[in-house]
């Protein structure tokens, strides 16, 4: 078999015929099949020759690092975009007193008309400012100077204190309490102050009557007595019912309770 002594230094660029022009000035040798390091067969020669290896620039390389990280990055991108849809820009207040800036204003009368501009200087010297405070609710224009209004601080600390107490009770915290109709007395007594403490709190209460499997059924007498401590319960710790009950005695029943505000 003939075989060719490759030499690394050499680049097969041309065209096929300067490819083919060098198999001709450099025929191939016979060697033995015991070929030494370093020799190649003629097969994988002509390989070389007419296949011209792929190889991968610097660049290249560099280019393609970004496609191993692409779930990191698109991860990034994500989560990004997460913190971007939950950011919500800072609500920036009215400027009150000082903070007005125009030089001129119009101030609403306690007619609530508006009062011709006057010179902001002016207007802030004509109140108290310990008791009240100038509050631009309008913004102005180029014909136009911003409107003003003259607020009470002490009405306003109690319009917030009211504003505050309405929004707490509008979440009442919902609580339950799950009652067998064939509970000991022991047991009864318990969950009979958990309901009281709950609604002298403030908080609504669900209370479910049922029978379990595996015990055994309620008498007539103990279905009669359970309900009635709990309807004492709530009326003891000042609540109603806050709609009509739901379901039937002996099986399962839901009342809802509340104190009175």
């Amino acid at each position: 078999m003939s075989f060719i002594v490759a030499d690394p230094t050499f680049s097969f660029r041309g065209k096929l015929a300067d490819r083919l022009r060098f198999l001709q000035y450099f025929p191939l040798p016979a060697c033995n099949m015991n070929h030494t390091r370093g020799l190649i067969s003629s097969a994988q020669a002509l390989r070389q020759i007419f296949i011209t290896p792929v190889r991968s620039s610097r660049v290249g390389f560099l280019a393609s690092k970004p496609l191993q990280n692409a779930p990191q990055t698109r991860f990034f991108q994500q989560s990004r975009c997460l913190e971007l849809r939950g950011y919500r820009p800072p609500v920036e207040k009215p400027p009150i007193n000082e903070a007005i800036r125009s030089s001129f204003v119009q101030v609403v009368n306690d007619e609530g008309d508006l009062d011709p501009p006057t010179r902001l200087e002016d207007v802030l010297e004509s109140f108290n400012h310990s008791e009240f405070f100038l509050l631009q609710v309008q913004e102005g224009d180029h014909d136009n100077p911003p409107v003003c209004k003259l607020y009470n601080k002490k009405e306003v600390r109690e319009l917030e204190k009211a504003k505050a107490k309405s929004a707490r009770s509008s979440k009442i915290t919902l609580k339950q309490i799950e009652l067998n109709w064939a509970i000991d007395a022991h047991d009864l007594s318990h969950r009979l102050k958990q309901l009281s403490t709950f609604l002298e709190k403030g908080r609504r209460v669900e209370i479910l009557l049922t029978t379990k499997k595996r015990k055994r059924k309620p008498t007539v007498d103990e279905i009669k007595q359970v309900m009635q401590s709990v309807l004492d319960t709530i009326r003891e710790a000042g609540g109603t019912q806050t709609k009509a009950m739901e379901g039937e005695p002996g099986k399962q029943l839901k009342i809802t309770a509340q104190k009175n505000i």
